[in-house]
């Protein structure tokens, strides 16, 4: 049930994100902004929230960071040695190639199309006695394997059916050929980008450190948000824009179920052993620990008189579209039920959080933070 709690809690928040901004009703872009403080502001109390005290996160990287990034490169490299020799016999990973056909016709989805395919002889999974019948060949051999679908079988027009497989034997699969790291084999995986084992590690080491910073970065800016929300008094939730957005994702849910021929109750028992009752309370709490937030960074808004422009309205819209891929923004409005209001509200978000952490207070400064600014492993 925990395991299906969290994910339901990934689910919410998604459908938050797609199906949040119930809206205040289309405006002019002019008045957006205005309203959005206007509609908020008497609806929180804030408390002081400049100067929060917050824990920076602690950013570094061990040489077995740094290994790791080796071995994944080795593991890519990794081949198998081909056996082109012997007998195929159970316990043999052997490498074959079929198509099959049933009255003499190709079926769908019976072929390897000359690609390949690794199985284990005795524990393929294949049906009736495919791997009985590869057995004893050697490398190289073609040769047919007759076979009988079960009655039961997954699709209908090959139940009970039988099938021939023109098969060949490619090898059998030996040990495994680990390269060994050296400066050839560091220019050769790499692709020439780096020369020597020494110029991976100082580029891996530089990577990790960049992607941790930044991870960094974004758990204290949120932490110092979390911070203010839960130390801001909210008077009252605006109830009609709650109760929309609650039954804007409860609906979003019960489409999704009936998608796939079910209703609600059953799709929620099944994926999360969820009952109605508790689905809707879990989105609503949900959806007012959305409208906390939003009616904190509004309010904060207000307070520093934070705004934003047509440029950085525009902006936002180019980087959505860049992200999904889309056209144009009529296809991002009508695919992720956005409004003018969720583009503003988004950019006044993001300045109001770079407020909060160049006005926030870091309590102490790790002890490994000048060795990470640098790259540098913290072990040496």
């Amino acid at each position: 049930m925990k395991c299906r709690s969290k994910r339901l809690g990934i689910v919410l928040a998604c459908s938050m994100f797609l199906a949040s901004f119930a809206g205040c009703g289309q405006t002019d872009d002019a008045d957006i902004v205005r309203n959005l403080k206007k509609t908020y502001k008497p609806l929180v109390k804030l408390t002081d929230y400049k100067g929060i005290s917050y824990t920076p996160t602690e950013v570094s990287v061990s040489e077995d960071d740094v290994q790791n990034e080796i071995d994944y490169l080795v593991h890519q490299n990794t081949t198998q040695e081909q056996i082109k020799t012997g007998v195929a016999t159970y316990g043999d990973a052997v490498n074959i190639d079929y198509t099959g056909y049933v009255d003499g016709v190709a079926f769908d989805g019976g072929s390897t199309q000359g690609q390949g395919t690794e199985i284990e002889l005795g524990n393929s999974g294949y049906i009736d006695n495919f791997d009985e019948q590869i057995k004893g060949h050697k490398p190289g051999d073609q040769f047919e394997v007759k076979v009988t679908f079960p009655e039961t079988y997954q699709e209908p027009s090959l139940a009970g059916a039988e099938a021939t497989f023109d098969t060949t034997l490619n090898y059998i699969v030996g040990e495994d050929i680990v390269p060994e790291v050296t400066d050839s084999f560091i220019e050769s995986a790499t692709n020439g980008d780096f020369k020597t084992v020494e110029d991976f590690k100082n580029a891996s080491r530089d990577k990790i450190l960049e992607t941790r910073t930044e991870d960094g970065l974004n758990a204290d800016r949120q932490a110092i948000l979390q911070k203010v929300i839960d130390e801001t008094t909210i008077v009252e939730y605006p109830e009609n824009e709650l109760r929309e957005r609650t039954a804007a994702i409860v609906d979003s849910f019960q489409q999704y179920a009936a998608s796939m021929g079910v209703d609600l109750q059953t799709f929620l028992g099944y994926y999360y052993g969820y009952s109605a009752e508790d689905f809707r309370d879990s989105v609503k709490k949900s959806a007012e620990s959305y409208m906390r937030e939003k009616m904190v960074i509004i309010a904060i808004a207000e307070a520093e008189n934070i705004s934003c422009s047509e440029k950085e309205y525009n902006d936002k819209i180019r980087e959505l579209l860049e992200q999904t891929g889309l056209r144009d923004v009529s296809e991002l409005n009508q695919q992720y039920g956005y409004t003018n209001e969720d583009y503003y509200f988004t950019i006044l978000e993001e300045k109001v959080v770079d407020f909060l952490y160049e006005n926030a207070s870091p309590d102490s400064t790790p002890s490994d933070a000048a060795p990470a600014a640098t790259g540098t492993d913290s072990a040496n």
